[in-house]
């Protein structure tokens, strides 16, 4: 589809605002002294679109990843049910497992609800007589999410092709009903407290009828479950016992009884439980982040690459990190000889060209370390990079080193 097409069909306008969250509120008044420096601590930004398929505007809550705008990298992409009520708590999971190399970063797009009900339940065929009056839009929000949110993502975003489903109640219903109707839409799903009762249990069987026709299914799906009573615990039985008689081997799945919580506990432990399952092998293996050398990390991430089905990259801080350890050893000219890889993988980085700056430093190529910290400091500068003033402190330095040296 061409740009012109998809915006006379799709988007009528695209306002975009920026969504701040500020842990501490903002005083008026004199509380505060007039030499304090306060700034908002921003995680996402809110963005309204027009959708022709379900005839409304509708709001997206978009969390990037911190170094979104310095690193020029893809990111796969989380689509959020109930994006109002969990996108706090849920960007917060993503960037603690991230920051310990537990996942990858991720794009969240947090989805606030019009009408619930409507969007997040499948069409009743069985139980007619059930007291939602507008139920039953599911499948249309599918498209919606399909045909029209993924394609603006895409558009506006650097993503990898790789896509996560979250929904807790009637959204891990429609996370089940997703995966069962259009399973190629995502990759993964997390599917916390499903209400499986819906039109008598129906999707239960289409689940069997599903699993049954299919002898290779690579698709990833957790559910989970709180202390919430038989009408919600017969059916989610039933659908284990479904899965593990029909599951062929290259469906992941798994399912987790949360003894200890509710209904309306479940969704924090099952998304962070969820996404350490999805990424169980992400991590580097302990003794190869010890002791292992950028080819067997290379190794690791092609590995990854398959399981995936995009290409991943060893990541910036994996590598620097090696470099840094070498540095500590003494092995410098196989730390200068990493750092470059670096730069060459990520040239839009100035973290990279700082720490090839301090590989040089540590060598006495001062020439090479300055060059490196102005490229550092230059680029830090046009994206408003936090590190700013540290590549610029390392490159003055620099300069002063040199100009002392030639007195």
């Amino acid at each position: 589809m061409s740009n012109e097409t998809y915006d006379r069909t799709f988007l009528k306008e695209v306002l975009v605002k920026k969504l701040i969250f500020i842990l501490v509120p903002l005083i008026s008044g004199s509380i505060f002294a007039k030499n304090d420096h306060r700034e908002p601590i921003v995680i996402g930004e809110r963005l309204s679109i027009t959708s022709e398929i379900l005839d409304e505007d509708r709001t997206l809550w978009v969390h990037l990843p911190a170094n979104y705008d310095h690193s020029g990298q893809k990111y796969p992409v989380m689509v959020l049910l109930d994006g109002g009520g969990h996108f706090h708590h849920v960007t917060g999971i993503i960037q603690f497992l991230s920051r310990i190399n537990r996942v990858p970063q991720m794009i969240v797009v947090g989805l606030p609800n019009t009408d619930r009900t409507r969007d997040l339940t499948p069409p009743r065929f069985q139980d007619t007589t059930s007291t939602f009056p507008t139920a039953g839009g599911a499948n249309n929000f599918l498209k919606f999410i399909s045909d029209e949110l993924i394609p603006f993502v895409e558009q506006n975003y650097r993503t990898h092709p790789y896509r996560v489903l979250v929904g807790h109640s009637f959204g891990g219903l429609f996370a089940v009903n997703a995966l069962l109707t259009k399973p190629d839409v995502f990759d993964a799903y997390i599917s916390i407290s499903p209400t499986l009762w819906w039109d008598n249990q129906r999707l239960l069987g289409d689940t069997e009828d599903l699993l049954k026709s299919h002898s290779d299914f690579d698709k990833f799906l957790f559910c989970s479950l709180g202390n919430e009573g038989d009408r919600m615990q017969v059916p989610a039985e039933e659908f284990v016992r479904i899965l593990q008689k029909h599951a062929p081997e290259s469906f992941r799945w798994d399912f987790r009884f949360m003894e200890n919580e509710d209904h309306g506990s479940t969704p924090h432990r099952t998304i962070y439980d969820g996404l350490e399952a999805l990424y169980v092998d992400w991590r580097l293996p302990r003794e190869v982040a010890q002791n292992g050398s950028l080819d067997d990390f290379d190794r690791h991430y092609a590995e990854l690459s398959k399981k995936f089905g995009y290409e991943i990259e060893t990541p910036e801080n994996v590598v620097n990190r090696l470099g840094y350890r070498l540095l500590a050893q003494k092995e410098i000219d196989e730390a200068i000889r990493l750092f470059k890889r670096n730069v060459e993988r990520y040239p839009e980085s100035a973290n990279v060209y700082d720490s090839l700056g301090d590989a040089y430093d540590a060598n006495g190529q001062f020439e090479l370390a300055k060059k490196n910290y102005e490229i550092a400091y230059k680029k830090a500068q046009a994206t408003s990079h936090p590190n700013v003033k540290i590549y610029k402190n390392n490159f003055e330095r620099l300069q002063k080193k040199l100009a002392d040296s030639t007195e």
